[in-house]
């Protein structure tokens, strides 16, 4: 679990210092808010698209090489975008880094919720996020650190999704307990029989949950491409953006134990609603903020952290629900979900951002989370039998 749970951290950090930095280097070479945007949702294209194909792959290569094969791949593609050209090449490498990460998350969070007892799966899927939202939230950090011209910034970030490889190749060994043999054998004999059609039918089994990932992943592709340019269009600095959006990971990693605290003690559905809720309030808040920098940091720390609440919410309750196939089929279906998401929200913020201007980016994504909420307070569907 633990070196599991790492290898996420770390893929975490990488995909959170690639995104800003992609959007970063577009914006100071005159790219408009819809070229950034799109350029950003092919990450999301990748990770709607590779799950095509996850089936096939795990059948025939098995669970672990094909994490670390996804790994070693996403690293390439962030070594060569410093040579390659950002108006054409950078799509397609942009779209093979997405298809290349999506295996780390459905491999990793099938694995977590078939070992997590009922009592503490709320707070070992709490952890578990926010060990990833923690690579999220040092990523922009880096930034500061390293700035966002030359090569550097996207070898140094190649090299920290690399060490997502080294970290998970001890599992293959079969180490002793939960860090090397068990995590094998129970990942690999989760994903036997795992078919596309399984995952295609499991949408209609569990609407919420993909409701609730499809509205988190709309705002985290919009966050991690959208955001530094709508600071930027606001008078931030690139160095203040990339803080900005620093507070809002941050509150990714703070929250999620404490939400995954509430989610073992109270009705799951009725935490999730609360904290989509909020969430609206807080977007809806965030316009009249940016003249106050404690108050900006205080809400997009809370932003953060409740938002996210959305996904660990859900990986929560599909643990609950389902088990064996199902279970597998579920977590590729919001892998799914999260890649449309992921490019969707790019685009549609893009392009909100180009047409109405900065304020219309935090009341799109109010809009959804209201409706969200709503949508979680809806009866639930009994859960289905295996798939």
């Amino acid at each position: 679990m633990f070196l599991l749970t790492l290898a996420m951290g770390v893929c975490g950090l990488g995909l959170g210092f690639s995104y800003p930095l992609y959007s970063l280097v577009l914006e100071r070479q005159g790219a408009d808010d819809f070229v950034i945007g799109l350029s950003g949702a092919m990450t999301g294209f990748g990770l709607l698209l590779s799950n095509l194909v996850v089936p096939a792959l795990l059948q025939r290569f098995g669970p672990l090489p094909v994490l670390a094969g996804g790994f070693a791949g996403a690293a390439a593609c962030l070594a060569l975008s410093p040579y390659s050209d950002a108006e054409s090449h950078w799509y397609l490498l942009r779209l093979m880094l997405g298809c290349c990460m999506n295996i780390a998350f459905v491999v990793t969070e099938v694995w977590l919720n078939t070992v997590s007892a009922e009592a503490q799966r709320g707070r070992i899927i709490g952890f578990f996020t926010a060990v990833m939202a923690a690579g999220f939230a040092i990523g922009p950090l880096l930034i500061l650190l390293v700035g966002d011209e030359g090569a550097l910034p996207f070898l140094l970030c190649a090299g920290l999704v690399l060490l997502g490889a080294l970290t998970v190749l001890p599992l293959g060994r079969g180490a002793d307990g939960d860090t090397g043999g068990g995590a094998r054998s129970t990942s690999a004999g989760a994903f036997d029989g795992l078919t596309l059609w399984a995952v295609i039918g499991f949408f209609r089994l569990a609407p919420l949950l993909a409701a609730l990932v499809l509205v988190y992943s709309l705002f985290d592709g919009t966050a991690l491409v959208i955001l530094p340019i709508y600071f930027l269009e606001s008078g931030f600095t690139a160095e203040q953006s990339s803080a900005g959006l620093a507070c809002l990971l941050i509150g990714m990693v703070l929250l999620q134990m404490p939400i995954g605290w509430l989610l073992d003690r109270f009705p799951r559905r009725r935490v999730i609603c609360g904290c989509t809720l909020v969430s609206a309030l807080c977007c809806l808040a965030l316009p009249a903020a940016l003249g106050t920098v404690w108050l900006l940091g205080a809400l997009l720390l809370l932003l953060g952290g409740l938002a996210v609440g959305l996904y660990t919410g859900a990986i929560t309750l599909l643990g609950e629900g389902y088990a064996g196939a199902s279970l597998v089929a579920g977590t590729t279906c919001l892998a799914v979900v999260y890649g449309l998401g992921s490019a969707l929200g790019p685009l549609a913020s893009g392009a909100a951002l180009d047409r109405f201007g900065p304020d219309a980016v935090p009341g799109l994504l109010a809009g959804l989370f209201f409706l969200t909420a709503l949508a979680s307070l809806r009866r639930a569907r009994p859960a289905a039998q295996p798939l």
